[in-house]
């Protein structure tokens, strides 16, 4: 009976590490295209590039997996290297038909709970002028449902409009107006941005893009706000995504 002891507490071991992992659990598969086309006009001549990185999500939850590739894609496809090559190909065609020009974008899996997974995408066109046109926001899918969830954390979200202006006020604006006079230069914020807010470790990120309430020099400005402070604000589906929050 000894001898058959070992064996058995080797089977089992491995028995429980091949256990399946949380199907909800998001790993990524990263794809990249970069290509670039070298362009002579009348006053110029240069390389025109294209850049597009995307964290693919690999989960056993299909649709969430599903929601993420259309919000990175488009509502009617997961196919990423046929959209990716149309999409290039448009780019060359028309805002990179001349020297010089960029498109730049990033997604990326920002991070996980066993309520949610966070992305997030940053990028730039520049087409020629003064500066290029930068973007950056993020998104939160539910892994509940693999919905994604913005404003519709909150029971009325425009009670949340104070609260943001004071803290853009005191995490962005008053921190680089030091360096630079033209960040008080911004308009009273009386509306909520126009991308929607995005769960990160234990705050809820506002991010206002270039020209919505400011100059371009002021960039980007945004807000994190504790998770804490935005309990009293919450609808039901932010109380069953945010409450006992655990990281993966």
């Amino acid at each position: 009976m000894k001898k058959l002891f070992l064996p058995i507490v080797i089977l089992l071991l491995v028995g429980f590490g091949c256990q399946p992992k949380d199907p909800n659990e998001v790993d990524v598969d990263t794809y990249t295209l970069c290509d670039s086309v070298f362009i002579e006009s009348e006053y110029s001549e240069g390389y025109s590039r294209f850049n597009v990185s995307l964290d693919l999500p690999v989960t056993k939850n299909k649709t969430l997996r599903q929601n993420i590739l259309h919000w990175m894609l488009s509502d009617d496809t997961e196919d990423h290297v046929s959209y990716l090559e149309s999409m290039k190909d448009n780019f060359f065609e028309e805002d990179g038909s001349e020297p010089r020009s960029e498109y730049e974008e990033n997604y990326t899996l920002s991070e996980q709970t066993d309520k949610y997974v966070t992305y997030t995408t940053e990028g730039y066109l520049y087409t020629g002028g003064a500066h290029e046109m930068p973007w950056y926001n993020g998104t939160t899918f539910s892994k509940i449902d693999g919905s994604i969830v913005g404003y519709d954390l909150f029971e009325e979200p425009e009670r949340l409009i104070d609260l943001i202006a004071d803290n853009i006020e005191k995490q962005y604006f008053a921190k680089y107006a030091k360096e630079e006079d033209l960040f008080l230069e911004y308009e009273e914020i009386n509306s909520l941005p126009n991308n929607e807010p995005w769960i990160e470790t234990d705050s809820v990120v506002f991010c206002f893009q270039p020209y919505e309430i400011a100059a371009y020099a002021a960039g980007m400005p945004l807000c994190k706000i504790a998770l804490t402070d935005l309990m009293p604000y919450l609808s039901e589906k932010g109380k069953s995504l945010l409450n006992n929050n655990q990281k993966q």
